[in-house]
């Protein structure tokens, strides 16, 4: 049998895994180690490109293994997520909505992963300094830290009106990122100049107040801090990091975006 996997690929496959444990504790109605799955998910994803690069490289198997992953832990996993969120009886925290609602609600991440997967299989979307999208990363443990945080674990929640209200609120919010992952809006990867230190900050900001949060989720016995400083990170991630990048790479950005759309009219009609 010919085994098309290199190390890097069994770091990658700790990435589906995460997703699908993510899956089985939704299945057990526990959505605080379906969000802790999807960390460890993320933490094999982040590696596997240094795994690679340490042991020679990768290949082609890998490059799509690596987006199959992703499609499992940041569409299908959010998908469950969303799913039992809403789903769950309002006297147990959750939304309290008939199935119809929660699915439909659900179904959104997995349509837009695949949409996304497939149109960036069918034309490489690819500028070299940025995401072009929404990180489904990002996205998908947007969407869990959320639902995980004190946000969605607060006495308001078990009030009618607050629990109404913030459910609601949660929709608007998934549809709305939802919409940011099929965009091509552009969103810092690796810099090679000019922001370059803006990005290095950025890095240590999120590393340190997450590490600062996790100690002290430790200390108080309240994990959820930690849950609460990544929800917040993705925030500014999400919503503001667009504000750092220099002019002259949006207008790179915005040409390469414009010539992506000549040449997909082009070749798709």
């Amino acid at each position: 049998m010919l085994n098309p996997m290199k190390i890097k690929d069994y770091v990658t496959l700790g990435n589906i895994m995460g997703g699908l444990a993510a899956m089985v504790a939704v299945v057990e109605g526990n959505l605080d180690w379906a969000c802790g799955f999807m960390l460890i998910a993320w933490i094999f994803d982040s590696f596997d490109g240094v795994v690679a690069r340490l042991t020679g490289g990768g290949n082609k198997f890998g490059e799509v293994f690596d987006n199959v992953a992703d499609l499992v832990a940041y569409s299908l996993a959010p998908t469950f997520i969303i799913y039992l969120a809403y789903h769950t009886p309002r006297d147990l925290g959750g939304a309290g909505w008939p199935v119809w609602a929660a699915a439909a609600l659900a179904f959104i991440p997995t349509v837009v992963g695949c949409i996304r997967f497939t149109r960036n299989n069918v034309k490489d979307v690819i500028m070299p300094e940025f995401h072009m999208g929404l990180p489904r990363t990002v996205y998908a443990l947007y969407i869990a830290t959320l639902f995980t945080s004190h946000v969605f674990h607060n006495p308001w929640v078990n009030h009618p009106t607050g629990n109404t209200l913030l459910y609601a609120l949660g929709a608007v919010f998934i549809v709305v990122t939802s919409f940011l992952v099929l965009t091509l809006r552009p969103y810092f990867a690796k810099p090679k100049r000019g922001a370059l230190g803006w990005v290095i900050f950025c890095t240590v900001w999120f590393l340190s107040t997450s590490v600062a949060g996790f100690v002290a989720g430790l200390i108080l016995s309240d994990l959820r801090i930690f849950i609460d400083v990544l929800f917040v990170n993705f925030s500014l991630y999400t919503w503001f990091q667009h504000m750092s990048i220099p002019d002259y790479k949006l207008r790179e950005a915005k040409r390469y975006v414009e010539q992506l759309i000549r040449e997909w009219k082009r070749e798709m009609g």
